[in-house]
């Protein structure tokens, strides 16, 4: 699974926690990312990046212990390399 594949089933994971932990917000932001990655996967990251740290962040929502880890590799995949395949 290359990079962008990776993103994408992530972030599409982490929309339906998003969704079942009623923030419908949280997840359309996803949803666009995502979207976006299909196209600019590098772009798609730096918006997801914009999303982590500082008050109200994607960081500070408590939805359980799997939606804890996707966060993270989430993370770690935007943090990481940023080049597009």
């Amino acid at each position: 699974m290359n990079e962008r594949e990776q993103l994408s089933a992530i972030v599409q994971r982490m929309e339906v926690k998003l969704t079942q932990g009623r923030q419908e917000d949280w997840a359309r932001l996803l949803h666009r990312a995502r979207t976006l990655s299909a196209f600019d996967c590098s772009a798609a990251k730096g918006e997801i990046l914009h999303y982590f740290g500082g008050a109200g962040s994607i960081s500070d929502l408590q939805l359980g212990e799997e939606f804890s880890d996707l966060r993270t590799q989430l993370y770690t995949l935007c943090y990481g390399k940023r080049t597009t395949h």
